[in-house]
């Protein structure tokens, strides 16, 4: 697994954070029942006292054989509920954790917009730590297997709401870096529309970083914004908690560099960037 550069990651006072998930991908556990995802919220109702029950998230593992990954969409038709995902939700719905036989999510999220975001290192690495373990104790108390760790995951979605720092598309474009600017010729207008996607390899096939970058209007109050939403992925170099915490911070140095890489200076003047 490549090393940590060391450097001093970027920093912004403002981040447009609106989610972030950190995730692991494990093999199905053959035992797993629908019954089982409702005894380990009896176990942590007193921090999340609200559920949910969603659609599957399909499998999705990065692979280095020069085969292209797609993003594979959501099954919405009815399945089988012991396949189902389950969310378990505080309160206040900005914090969840979710659950599927082969899959781990704790997440956080805006939803008045005014939350502030919960900072990696200080809050959300632990608490997807400690929550992995209490998981992790759960099954072997009730012998339904180990986990056995395909992938790790973590997801930052960046939502630019219009009025703050853009008015038109064309305006959006200043937020990126320069070569999202005119084409070669200069023939081309602005676009009226922006979707922009692509990833790159983290070097030692340690996985990938994703980015995606869209012109959305954010429900439920049609709120028009440009979207940057990056997800680092790959496999740890072992099965212990500390092997995960390292690639989860191999990933998340991914995100917050690619993050200062595809955005520009003017938008880091607007979001407060200090190093």
């Amino acid at each position: 697994m490549p090393p940590r550069s060391g450097a001093p990651l970027p920093e912004f006072d403002r981040p447009p954070v609106s989610e972030v998930a950190i995730a692991v991908q494990f093999e199905p556990l053959d035992q797993w029942r629908a019954v089982h995802a409702g005894l380990f919220w009896g176990q942590i109702k007193d921090r999340y006292p609200l559920n949910e029950t969603q659609p599957p998230l399909p499998s999705q593992i990065e692979r280095y054989d020069g085969y292209i990954p797609q993003t594979p969409q959501v099954i919405i038709a009815p399945v089988d509920v012991d396949l189902a995902r389950f969310w378990f939700l505080t309160e206040d719905k900005t914090q969840l954790i979710q659950l599927q036989r082969d899959r781990f999510i704790i997440n956080w999220r805006k939803l008045i917009g005014n939350e502030i975001y919960p900072r990696y290192e200080a809050i959300l690495r632990p608490r997807f730590i400690r929550e992995l373990n209490e998981f992790r104790e759960f099954l072997d108390d009730l012998q339904l297997g180990t986990l056995n760790i395909q992938q790790c995951e973590i997801t930052y979605v960046n939502d630019i709401l219009k009025g703050e720092g853009w008015d038109s598309v064309s305006d959006s474009l200043k937020l990126f870096s320069a070569w999202w600017g005119k084409g070669t010729d200069g023939w081309l207008p602005i676009p009226e529309r922006l979707m922009v996607s692509g990833s790159f390899l983290i070097p030692e096939q340690a996985g990938r970083l994703h980015f995606l970058t869209q012109h959305l209007f954010r429900i439920p109050d049609m709120h028009e914004m440009i979207q940057l939403r990056l997800i680092a992925r790959g496999n740890p170099r072992g099965q212990t908690t500390e092997s995960i915490a390292a690639w989860l911070d191999i990933g998340r140095e991914w995100i917050v560099r690619g993050f200062a890489d595809l955005t520009s200076p003017y938008a880091h003047n607007l979001w407060g960037r200090s190093k």
